[in-house]
């Protein structure tokens, strides 16, 4: 299910400089893969007569402890929406629901149609994340003080107490995700689902460590690496498989006569199915309630979902979940969709913080991506899907990013 490796093409796109000496470390887990760089115990320079420690007070562990906690944090992979490719609506004359043809629905947001009592659609899809930029970069520097105590700043006898060192953090995860799901009309107002990702994630992570003398250091400075000690490049690689955190969703249809808009609830509990340590899941189980508004304008069918969810492991993961965009039945056929898609996290931000970070965090508060895509009719009951998402701002640890293939049927 697991393996480690460390493969020369994956040392040569991420080494800093062709001279630099790489220390190769390895984990059980891609979490420990993280906290084992520089020995999982901060920095460690050549003994000169003065033997420095930078990070002893646990900085770099900090943040790399921070970072897990972010891959942590959310699904690496989007979760498809719960619209099959038929809806109904309520016709007032006859007091009933009845199958809309039309458009075969959106990707990832939801609208307020329901799939029809006894219609059961299955999903089938592969999406592929490219986890590579923290906020809008690729890389992100640390900087690692040897002593911040007063008596260090100020004692002009030792000035190379002040001296620090910059870590220069590049890490790449990529995420396959084989996600299936399911929703069936227990009634022509409410349906229920489930929804089963079974993931690879393939993680890089390279550092790149310089000391950075202090404003009146003089030459020779005793902080020195001992490649005997400790390299200033560390590198690791690994794999991980398996199931990811299983979703049970129910969607409930408001407003049973006719209206300008459908309306629903629909309520997601994620289970803490996936392996935390490895980024397979987010070891907590979450609970997201989501209002949904649909209309039909022609060919044109808007969107609106506002959710919030609940992180029950911590609470200050909860977060505003909003989707905004609409379908267009190009031709009976073929059905494009385009959305924004937002997560705002009040209270996250506190949670991701380190010393080394000198202020930058590696979660945005806020959000927000777009998509792209669109349902392709192979049959009468089976269509294949295709979306883009993409970043529209540079907030914290993003995938730059994620394309989702599959096929869609209903039986």
């Amino acid at each position: 299910m697991r393996r480690f490796a460390a493969p020369a093409l994956a040392l040569l796109l991420f080494a800093t400089t062709a001279s630099a000496q790489v220390t190769i470390q390895h984990g059980t887990t891609l979490s420990e893969l993280i906290n084992n760089l520089y020995g999982g115990n901060g920095i460690q320079l050549k003994d000169t007569g003065h033997s420095a420690h930078f990070g002893e007070s646990g900085d770099f562990q900090n943040f790399s402890t921070t970072l897990q906690r972010v891959l942590q944090s959310n699904p690496l992979f989007p979760i498809p929406s719960a619209v099959g490719l038929v809806s109904y609506k309520f016709n007032e004359q006859t007091g009933t629901y009845e199958r809309v043809q039309g458009s075969l629905g959106p990707l990832l947001a939801d609208r307020g149609g329901t799939t029809g009592k006894g219609t059961f659609t299955v999903s089938g899809t592969y999406s592929f994340s490219n986890f590579d930029t923290i906020n809008g970069k690729n890389s992100i520097e640390l900087v690692l003080h040897h002593c911040l105590l007063p008596e260090c700043v100020t004692n002009v006898a030792s000035p190379y107490l002040q001296d620090t060192i910059h870590v220069n953090v590049k890490f790449r995860l990529k995420s396959q995700a084989l996600t299936m799901s399911a929703v069936y009309g227990v009634s022509d107002r409410m349906d229920v689902g489930i929804v089963i990702p079974y993931i690879r994630n393939d993680l890089q992570v390279a550092t790149d460590a310089v000391i950075v003398p202090g404003p009146n250091s003089v030459p020779p400075d005793p902080h020195q690496f001992d490649l005997n000690v400790e390299t200033p490049g560390q590198y690791g690689t690994g794999t991980a498989i398996g199931i990811g955190d299983i979703v049970a969703r129910a969607k409930l249809r408001l407003l049973p006569k006719a209206s300008l808009f459908d309306t629903a609830v629909l309520a997601d509990v994620s289970l803490p199915t996936g392996d935390k340590q490895n980024f397979l899941g987010t070891g907590e189980v979450r609970t997201k309630v989501t209002l949904v508004a649909s209309t039909s304008i022609r060919n044109l069918i808007p969107h609106l979902n506002v959710g919030y969810e609940a992180n029950w492991g911590e609470s200050k993961l909860n977060s505003i979940d909003y989707r905004l965009g609409s379908e267009y039945a190009v031709r009976p056929t073929l059905t494009l969709s385009g959305e924004v898609l937002g997560v705002v996290r009040p209270n996250a931000s506190k949670l991701f913080q380190s010393v080394a970070l000198e202020g930058q965090t590696l979660i945005g508060r806020s959000e927000i991506d777009g998509a792209f895509g669109g349902k392709y009719q192979l049959s009468k009951n089976r269509a294949f899907l295709f979306n883009l998402l993409f970043p529209l701002n540079d907030r914290g640890v993003r995938a730059s990013s994620v394309v989702t293939i599959g096929v869609q049927g209903t039986l």
